[in-house]
């Protein structure tokens, strides 16, 4: 009798732990889905809604993260002497100048470089990480941002999810 209940009780804590790691690995693999407008494309997680900005030409927020993206043409940028022959570095030197951030970029591929900052708006805590990508006419700010307590958790999504992004 012992020995059945022992079993039993064994195959309840398999069961439980195994239920355990399915539930995290699920949590851990969210769907994802491509998301695209006006010449950007992007996977991310599904569960963005697009929303107006003013000043964006993207804009989408789900409950816990956010991306604002910004296209400027080679034509909008030529007063600053911007053009199709000004380097990716160059433009990423001339974002932070613009936005007074001193961070360093980081290159996560040969088109895209990113910098990451904390910001206090409206009382709330954000963490953000700015990207520059470069397309075939114009320059791309792609912004992300979370909730600072989830930037342990949203940061490493948000490099992957830039690792996704085409431009035309």
């Amino acid at each position: 009798m012992k020995e059945n209940v022992i079993k039993v009780i064994a195959w309840v804590v398999g069961f439980i732990a195994v239920f355990i790691v399915a539930v995290a690995l699920m949590g851990n693999d969210a769907e994802e889905k491509t998301y695209s407008d006006s010449g950007f494309t992007i996977t991310m997680e599904d569960g963005f809604n697009e929303k107006d900005y003013i000043g964006a030409t993207f804009y989408y927020e789900s409950q816990n993260a956010g991306i604002s993206v910004v296209k400027e043409t080679f034509e909008d940028l030529s007063s600053l002497e911007i053009d199709e022959n000004t380097s990716l570095e160059e433009y990423a030197e001339l974002v932070s100048y613009v936005n007074e951030k001193d961070n360093e970029y980081k290159n996560l591929n040969d088109q895209i470089m990113y910098y990451t900052y904390d910001d206090t708006i409206s009382g709330k805590d954000y963490s953000y990480m700015t990207a520059v990508t470069k397309g075939s006419n114009a320059f791309w700010i792609i912004n992300l941002f979370c909730e600072e307590k989830n930037k342990d958790t949203y940061f490493p999504k948000f490099e992957k999810w830039l690792e996704t992004v085409e431009v035309e």
